[in-house]
């Protein structure tokens, strides 16, 4: 009988589940936790922290001593040499915000930073001054790729936040296959790969009976509204933003999660969907074959719409 775990909005691992044939390991990486269960095997733990940490040291954005953070104080119109890892990831970036049609997008650091949804945190709502300075300065088109070089063309801040976790899931996923392990899960902020059959439940924003789906070699991430917000003045505002408008998106949705064989191409279009509403996030997930789960938000009573 498969695995039951219990996830919430971000795909929370629970404890259920587990008993004495399988190792759980935990740890803190990307600001954020992650969670290996593995059935009838172990593996060291310093093994996958090394390869979180180098993880780490490539994508980071609190880290002023990381790739990106160097890549991002670069000078513009100067090609860069990167990482194949950081270019791989910036070039699987670049392609799923040209097919979500740009509201996946990399390249709004300087967005994320002025909201304060980011290494720097805000007190308060940004002006429309602040706003519009910012989206100036803000898409992953400034930046051009080739052969293992990054060139900026205006002075922008990348911000992987949304696909570096899923692309560390896959690291660690890929790496545990590669020595042989066959039954696993693998979470890093939410963001799940499930290797053999296991059932993982969604929880419902109004904490109701959470929705089950079984995954097998797959991953599954998910995007929602109400973990991490700024509060001004009684309003809300939500930390996925409209690349068009540099304002919190405002969708019907209240989550998206999308199963994938790649849980770093989840982890970006959830955001994408999050970020284009249910009526063209639909039109995307059947043009994509991409099975996905939306729940609308409070105005449509949670209401859940599974596309498969």
């Amino acid at each position: 009988m498969p695995k039951l775990l219990s996830i919430s909005i971000f795909l929370f691992l629970s404890a259920c589940g587990v008993d004495e044939t399988t190792q759980a390991i935990t740890g803190i990486t990307m600001g954020t936790s992650y969670s290996v269960k593995i059935n009838n095997n172990h593996i060291s733990k310093s093994i996958i922290d090394k390869r979180l940490d180098e993880i780490e040291r490539v994508f980071s954005t609190w880290d002023e001593t990381s790739e990106l953070s160097q890549l991002n104080k670069a000078p513009i119109n100067q090609w860069i040499k990167v990482s194949d890892e950081l270019f791989f990831v910036l070039r699987q970036a670049k392609k799923i915000h040209k097919k979500t049609q740009g509201f996946f997008d990399p390249g709004m650091g300087r967005l994320i930073d002025v909201w304060g949804f980011g290494a720097i945190k805000a007190q308060e709502k940004p002006s429309q001054e602040k706003i519009s300075q910012a989206l100036a300065v803000s898409s992953i088109e400034y930046v051009h790729l080739g052969h293992s070089r990054v060139k900026k063309l205006k002075d922008i801040h990348i911000n992987l936040s949304a696909i570096a976790k899923g692309y560390s899931v896959d690291v660690v996923t890929n790496m545990l296959i590669k020595q042989g392990f066959k039954n696993f899960i693998v979470e890093i902020g939410g963001e799940v790969t499930a290797q053999g059959q296991w059932t993982i439940g969604i929880e419902k924003p109004n904490h109701s009976i959470p929705i089950a789906i079984e995954l097998q070699n797959q991953a599954i991430a998910t995007s929602g509204d109400y973990r991490n917000y700024l509060k001004w003045q009684g309003k809300k505002y939500q930390h996925i933003l409209n690349p068009n408008t540099g304002f919190p998106a405002k969708t019907d949705l209240s989550s998206v999660s999308v199963i994938h064989n790649s849980a770093m191409v989840a982890d970006a279009y959830a955001t994408a969907m999050m970020a284009m509403g249910s009526q063209k996030a639909k039109i995307l997930a059947q043009q994509l074959s991409l099975p996905v789960v939306f729940i609308l938000d409070q105005k449509h009573n949670f209401k859940v719409l599974q596309i498969y």
